[in-house]
């Protein structure tokens, strides 16, 4: 496992607005904590995602809706930041076979450094 590595995650048991079933998720590995991972889900992009359909048809990852949303072109896929979490190792069911590059991986740890900033301020 590789931080950036894109796997299939079994999200199975969630309590309301969780997210549920299988979904591709980002994960990250959490130094000195074993069977445990951080991952950020990611979802089929959506029109709600986007301000407009254009940027949505287009994939304008300039034009999402909300900060807590991140495009990855790699899986067509929209990282959802606001169901970031850690899970057990034992929720992973298989890589997808991307690893993402460092250029997303510092998009990611920026926007993640960023929302948090903006949920402890509140």
């Amino acid at each position: 496992m590789k931080n950036g590595e894109i796997y299939y995650i079994n999200f199975s048991g969630h309590k309301g607005s969780e997210i549920n079933k299988i979904h591709l998720g980002i994960i990250f590995t959490i130094p000195k904590v074993n069977n445990m991972l951080f991952c950020i889900p990611l979802t089929s992009p959506k029109e709600k995602h986007f301000k407009n359909l254009q940027a949505f048809n287009n994939r304008n990852h300039n034009e999402l809706k909300y900060q807590n949303l991140i495009y990855i072109d790699k899986t067509d896929s929209i990282a959802l930041l606001d169901q970031m979490r850690t899970i057990s190792t034992q929720r992973l069911i298989k890589s997808y076979n991307v690893i993402l590059d460092i250029k997303n991986i510092d998009l990611i740890i920026t926007k993640v450094n960023k929302y948090i900033k903006n949920i402890m301020k509140n």
